[in-house]
């Protein structure tokens, strides 16, 4: 296992997943294959992000260049060949980009460098989650202290009781819920001295595990037990779904099926903000790229909005969960669909719920200017015949 790169550890956790979840292989690209680390650093690529509503999806080749594929063909559409950094997770909204690497942050705007926060174990448990803040976002973390922590996309780091303020500034009857969540985990004390991070019914706490999160505040986590395998879990509203010890590696990649003693291999993930999960494994002659479509915890409509209806096992998922959706739910889940393409929305309601969501933004498009691609089309269809 010590000739195995630390990122694989990712592969051996989300083995844990097929037991429940459905794993599709999206296919393979040919041109992006394992190359050996500098000075015994780790090799690549190392790294990638999802853009799930052009369905694309970026591989960091390297520290200095990416390329950018189609997610549903798998075939070359962009390569630049520059970049400065790179992290484990990246995550783009706007013009900013959002990288973590261990205990490592770093905010780009436009390939240029913003910010880089770094420490012992200032970051250790990632990035908890992300909020809008004037004309860019503000980045939510635990810190080496277990306290609360936030960076905006200006630069600026915030103390704890400056963050905790913006909390309360920024959605206040989600502070609310925050403090009786607080309540219940007997840390009301803490939080209100803004000591602890809580943010609806979940709780952030400082792990020694690098965290992913969905926009619903969920968060995802693996840890790494070195040669007898990994274990990965996801908590909802602070209640573990899913964790599970796995001593195998991934059954659907034939590139760890087939590997040899001497062989090499990298890996990365990638956590869409609804939830659906990416990776990929690269071997020494190409990489595998898989999917794991969100199906667990409660509905998220960000992610059927971005998977639309598709005729598989995912369009059974959602033939059980529309009938089971309000008029009102409907409606937000309908508008959802436009939503992410920018759609200007008059409803004061809609607006207000839109405006708050990082993926959201207003580009002043009316719902016809906007061309739906077909698994999007037949959900809007589908919705609209329940509406009636």
């Amino acid at each position: 296992m010590k000739k195995r790169l630390l990122l694989t550890v990712i592969i051996l956790a989300m083995s844990v997943l097929c037991f429940a979840l459905e794993v599709e292989k999206l296919g393979e690209i040919k041109d992006i294959y394992y190359r050996d680390g500098i000075a015994g650093g780790p090799g690549s690529p190392n790294e990638l992000a999802i853009n799930e509503v052009d369905n694309t999806i970026k591989i960091i080749n390297s520290t200095s260049d990416f390329t950018y594929y189609d997610l549903t063909t798998l075939e070359g559409v962009k390569k630049t060949e520059y970049r400065n950094t790179f992290g484990l997770m990246q995550i783009e909204l706007g013009d900013f980009d959002i990288s973590c690497h261990s205990d490592v942050l770093i905010l780009e705007k436009d390939n240029e460098q913003i910010q880089y926060i770094a420490g012992y174990e200032n970051i250790k448990s990632g990035i908890s989650f992300i909020l809008k803040k004037d004309n860019g976002y503000i980045i939510y973390y635990v810190n080496e202290d277990g306290f609360p922590s936030a960076v905006d996309t200006t630069g600026r780091i915030y103390s704890e009781e400056e963050a905790m303020a913006y909390l309360k500034k920024y959605d206040p009857e989600k502070y609310e819920q925050s403090k009786r969540t607080s309540g219940e985990l007997e840390l009301y004390n803490d939080f209100i001295r803004n000591r602890v991070l809580i943010w609806g019914k979940t709780h952030y706490m400082k792990h020694n595990v690098m965290v992913q999160y969905d926009l619903q505040g969920n968060y995802y986590f693996m840890q790494d037990f070195g040669s007898l395998g990994s274990d990965i879990g996801c908590y909802f509203n602070d209640k573990c779904i899913f964790y599970k010890f796995t001593e195998g590696l991934n059954p659907y990649s034939e590139i760890i099926k087939n590997c040899k003693d001497d062989d090499y291999y990298s890996s990365s993930w990638y956590l869409g903000f609804g939830g659906n999960i990416y990776y990929y494994v690269t071997g020494k002659e190409y990489t595998e790229v898989f999917r794991i479509r969100r199906t667990w915890g409660d509905p998220d409509f960000y992610a059927m909005a971005i998977n639309g209806y598709t005729d598989d096992s995912y369009g059974q998922y959602v033939n059980k969960v529309l009938p089971t959706l309000s008029k009102a739910e409907l409606r937000l889940l309908r508008n959802t669909i436009f939503a992410i393409y920018g759609v200007h929305f008059k409803s004061a309601d809609l607006s207000t719920h839109f405006n708050k969501q990082v993926w959201y933004t207003d580009e002043g498009k009316t719902s016809g200017e906007v061309m739906l691609p077909a698994h999007r089309q037949k959900l809007v269809e589908m919705i609209q015949k329940l509406e009636k």
